[in-house]
């Protein structure tokens, strides 16, 4: 990005070890919009600003969530170049999203919250197919040619084909049509991105997972934050189960219930059950979705408590254009997947819900659609 290198440019001339060189100065040119000299100075103020302010945090995640942010007087001169680089950069996409929030409709995703930001390369923007690519872009943007944009655009009356619903939204089509729902349609999409967060959270760290070696003379570096973001205890004998392929029945050693939680994770040996329930809602309604998953499971989880076993309740959400809620990152921290893993496991989780968004706008007018078809 020209942006930034202009940026790097500006603090080589400034901490530059020759002396003749920081004295002269020198400018570095750039167009009338956008000054770097003047970038720089205010990326510095704000990260002493961010420095006195101390560590914040927003959203649900609660103190302590993410990695510990860098202290102005507290790095070296490389570590602040990279900070003074990240942060005019992070200046120009405020810059971006202020303008986003007043394009109304097209802005809307600046109002999602509980989501973390999806990273796409150059690299997926080639292998991905273009008629995918230019769903997921113009799905997030809400340009998708759905019945209310139409109406918006050629005042002309649409409705869904399935059910007839006047000017139906994007949203209607990809969660809230009901001939879709009795069709099983959503059913599917939910249950292929369930069955790879099994594949994710299914084996358990053993014991093994926890040896560390040190080369001689070697200095053992803390695995504090790896040991304690844990879901399974090793050697704990863990069982699992998922509600896919067949209807999942509950395990009955720990109590009776009819609610079917996605995946039921629990071990005899240390009387401990894990409750996992998946949506994947619109990327608008992550919140929401996780508060009514969690207020469904509420009783259960206090009736296991009351049964004797630790319970822990783990309502997650991947949105329908493959954005995933903070909530599905935290369980696969402590369900053990390391760091390399885990961009990998999000990465297919949110391709599996956007895959099956797609598919739903294909054949979004066809009535005799089967989910496998």
């Amino acid at each position: 990005m020209d942006m930034q290198e202009k940026t790097r440019l500006v603090l080589e001339l400034r901490e530059s070890t020759d002396e003749s060189v920081r004295n002269t100065n020198a400018k570095v040119p750039t167009g009338r919009k956008w000054n770097a000299q003047t970038e720089v100075d205010q990326a510095v103020s704000r990260l002493k600003h961010q420095e006195v302010m101390g560590r914040v945090q927003a959203g649900r995640a609660g103190l302590g969530w993410g990695a510990m942010p860098r202290f102005w007087s507290k790095a070296n001169r490389k570590q602040r170049k990279e900070m003074v680089v990240a942060e005019v950069t992070r200046m120009e996409e405020d810059r971006y999203k202020i303008k986003a929030v007043s394009q109304g409709r097209q802005g809307s995703w600046t109002t999602w919250e509980g989501i973390i930001n999806r990273n796409i390369s150059w690299t997926d923007v080639w292998k991905i197919p273009q008629a995918r690519l230019s769903f997921l872009i113009r799905s997030t943007y809400d340009t998708l040619p759905c019945p209310r944009n139409l109406h918006q655009w050629f005042g002309s009356e649409e409705s869904c084909a399935l059910c007839n619903a006047p000017n139906a939204s994007l949203q209607h089509i990809l969660s809230g049509c009901k001939i879709a729902l009795s069709q099983g349609r959503y059913r599917w999409c939910h249950d292929q991105v369930l069955r790879k967060l099994a594949e994710d959270s299914k084996q358990p760290p053993s014991a093994e997972d926890s040896t560390i070696f040190v080369s001689e003379g070697g200095v053992r570096r803390s695995t504090r934050s790896r040991e304690t973001a844990r879901l399974f205890s090793p050697n704990q004998e863990w069982n699992m189960r998922v509600d896919l392929d067949r209807q999942l029945r509950f395990p009955t050693e720990i109590t009776t219930t009819s609610l079917r939680p996605d995946i039921v994770v629990w071990s005899t040996k240390a009387r401990s059950v894990h409750l996992i329930e998946l949506t994947v809602p619109l990327e608008e309604g992550i919140e929401a979705a996780f508060e009514r998953k969690k207020a469904k499971y509420s009783e259960l989880a206090v009736e296991c408590r009351e049964a004797g076993w630790k319970t822990t309740s783990y309502p997650v959400e991947v949105g329908c254009r493959g954005f995933l809620g903070l909530s599905t990152i935290r369980l696969l921290r402590e369900a053990g997947v390391t760091r390399g893993k885990l961009r990998r496991a999000t990465k297919d989780l949110a391709e599996e819900a956007e895959k099956g968004s797609f598919w739903l706008w294909l054949r979004r007018k066809d009535r005799c659609c089967g989910k496998n078809t």
